[in-house]
């Protein structure tokens, strides 16, 4: 594509090193000269090298979704730059490749990856730390008490057609995992975004890191019933310090890992950006921002008014556990490794991407028959944490029972866990709220799809108090 930092003849011709007849060029004023046209550094263009047989249907494709485009020329590979005004034949450009191009090898990068774990050592938490201790800790953690960064930096409302904005809930709690608008005043149809990120796992595992960063985007979108998941497309955005030592090789590793989870789990990645100079040096320091992949899922919304929020809605309703984890609870990278000063040794990781798939169809469906009363992911912070701000965003008392965890209480879990993995480990997974009547039968076709659910806590309406039961004591 051409953009801000070259031209379409610069972006075209470079990689080719061969001829380019143009033939014409599409422009809305007519003043404008040859030079003008093709030396001006404009962005929102791309350029493409096609097959001469593909010419009728890239132009078919492009008439159907109403997308200009331009055919401007052909490669010759006679080792001349050649451009051609086609108003009155002229060549105002004929210059060989090489006096343009110059002595230019093909670059070479070479990076060999870090040795991480050095940074891995298991989690060593306080002898005196308890779980109200370490919930007083993760809580107070910006990263997850604080989501001022949905609503300081943003217009909420503009249009009028923003179906589910950031603030969910009677007390207006920014929490909602999706962004949802409609595409006309008088119809329901929209569409859906959402984001995922987790570039401290990345310090422990980058490849990990990528596939939890997907498993993100896709458990924050699935609260809006769309179209298919095979219909989602992604935005990949990077920041990553890739020319130091080992970080070239560790975003190599990261971006392999999220092709492989995408293509298994159906989605892929349309466009995105990246900036790999994070890094700056003071004085003899230099300081490096941790790799991070950001990605933003987006699909077509059939009905906006079926979109879930996370904040509690039933006095006396039921809380499932969707856990595409299957039982493990890995604390490395961890909001609770944070506040203790410490990163881990084991990160969460998406084991099984078809889980994913059978948990987010399974959601889909339930959601788009009226099933489910709420719903959120389990993300920054842990299942506890979830559990937590939906009750928060809905002002109601919440009972939460960790003991099926601790216990490995699901059918063929990986095994039983202490009370701090089962109530901070960071691993995949859903949590939703259906009415206490409907409560047995949402299990079992959950569990009849493929998804590990045990029921988690209950709402308990207007107490208004959070009561937590696990196993082990804390």
């Amino acid at each position: 594509g051409a953009g801000g930092n070259g031209n379409v003849l610069k972006e075209i011709c470079e990689p080719l090193g061969a001829t380019l007849q143009v033939r014409d060029i599409l422009s809305a004023d007519p003043t404008l000269s040859v030079l003008e046209l093709w030396g001006a550094e404009y962005q929102e263009n791309c350029a493409l090298l096609l097959r001469d047989e593909s010419e009728g249907l890239f132009k078919a494709i492009c008439a159907r979704e109403n997308c200009p485009c331009a055919f401007l020329g052909k490669v010759s590979g006679d080792g001349r730059l050649r451009l051609e005004d086609a108003a009155d034949g002229s060549c105002p450009v004929d210059l060989p490749l090489e006096l343009v191009l110059g002595d230019m090898p093909k670059k070479t990068f070479t990076s060999a990856a870090a040795d991480l774990s050095a940074a891995a050592k298991p989690l060593a938490l306080p002898a005196d730390a308890t779980l109200a201790s370490a919930l007083d800790r993760v809580l107070r953690l910006p990263s997850v008490g604080s989501k001022r960064f949905l609503t300081n930096k943003v217009d909420r409302s503009v249009s009028g057609l923003i179906a589910q904005q950031q603030c969910v809930g009677p007390l207006h709690t920014p929490l909602a995992d999706v962004g949802v608008i409609a595409q006309a005043h008088g119809g329901v149809t929209g569409g859906a975004t959402a984001v995922g990120e987790q570039p401290i796992k990345g310090l422990l595992s980058p490849a990990a890191m990528a596939r939890l960063t997907v498993a993100e985007a896709l458990t924050n979108l699935v609260w809006a019933p769309i179209t298919a998941l095979g219909d989602v497309k992604c935005s990949a955005n990077w920041m990553w310090a890739a020319k130091l030592e080992g970080e070239g090789a560790a975003m190599y590793e990261a971006c392999s890992a999220m092709a492989a989870v995408m293509a298994e789990v159906g989605v892929a990645v349309d466009g995105g950006k990246d900036s790999l100079s994070m890094a700056a040096r003071v004085g003899d320091t230099t300081v490096k921002a941790p790799g991070a992949l950001v990605v933003t899922v987006y699909a077509m919304v059939p009905d906006v008014t079926l979109v879930l929020t996370p904040d509690l809605k039933g006095d006396d309703s039921v809380l499932l556990h969707l856990d595409v984890a299957n039982g493990r609870r890995r604390l490395g990278g961890s909001a609770l490794a944070h506040v203790y000063g410490q990163l881990g040794d084991t990160t969460p990781d998406l084991d099984d991407p078809k889980a994913l798939v059978a948990a987010f169809d399974a959601v889909q469906a339930l959601a788009k028959r009226g099933a489910l009363l709420s719903g959120h992911d389990v993300s920054d912070g842990g299942l506890l944490v979830a559990l937590l701000e939906m009750a928060f965003a809905g002002d109601k008392g919440i009972e939460i029972d960790l003991a099926y965890v601790e216990t490995g209480g699901l059918p063929g879990a990986v095994g039983s866990v202490g009370v701090m993995e089962a109530a901070f480990a960071e691993e995949v997974g859903m949590v939703v709220e259906v009415a206490k009547a409907d409560a047995d039968a949402v299990a079992a076709e959950l569990r009849a799809a493929g998804v590990a659910v045990a029921v988690v806590g209950r709402s308990t309406g207007a107490a208004k108090e959070v009561v937590v039961n696990h196993v082990l004591k804390a």
